[in-house]
């Protein structure tokens, strides 16, 4: 990963599960509403081609957002962005590789795997990251090295290796 220097950004990238899962899970719940029948526990479940919507509705917000954009929207509200490890848009099988590990990094742990694995890897990387070869960029904090101002990056600040401070408008190096 050369010259691109991350942060774990936890905070961030918190707000921006719950913000993405916000939008989704009501998608989920209201199509196995109104499209799956009743089952034994008293809820309702959708099976065989009834579920096959919900697999490519996740498929087009997830890694396919990932993979267009860079960002779901959770992404853009915090201001990160997935890249390749090169700093290079991901691509296509990069998108759905990090995202089909979510049941690992998320789900069943309640996010404790993905924590544990962005704080204690050297390009604090969840399992999807690794696995894919991406990572989380944008909101690193930085110090001009002119003005002493504390500053936070955008993905491209972070991408690019330099940022400009607003507070003395001096060029400052990653």
């Amino acid at each position: 990963m050369p010259g691109i220097k991350t942060q774990a950004n936890i905070k961030n990238r918190v707000i921006a599960t719950i913000i993405d899962f916000v939008i989704y899970l009501p998608i989920w719940i209201g199509y196995i509403y109104l499209f799956g029948e009743p089952n034994d526990d008293g809820g309702y479940s959708v099976s065989g081609w009834t579920g096959l919507p919900l697999l490519l509705i996740w498929a087009i917000y997830f890694p396919g957002m990932e993979r267009y954009r860079g960002q779901t929207i959770g992404h853009i509200f915090v201001g990160l962005k997935v890249v390749d490890v090169s700093g290079q848009s991901l691509g296509t099988m990069q998108a759905f590789k990090r995202r089909i590990l979510d049941f690992i990094d998320l789900f069943g742990t309640f996010g404790l795997i993905a924590y544990i694995t962005v704080k204690n890897s050297d390009k604090h990387q969840r399992v999807g990251d690794i696995f894919a070869h991406t990572i989380v960029i944008g909101g690193e904090t930085v110090k001009c090295r002119h003005c002493a101002e504390i500053l936070k990056l955008t993905p491209d600040d972070t991408l690019n290796g330099f940022y400009d401070c607003p507070n003395c408008e001096k060029k400052n190096q990653n």
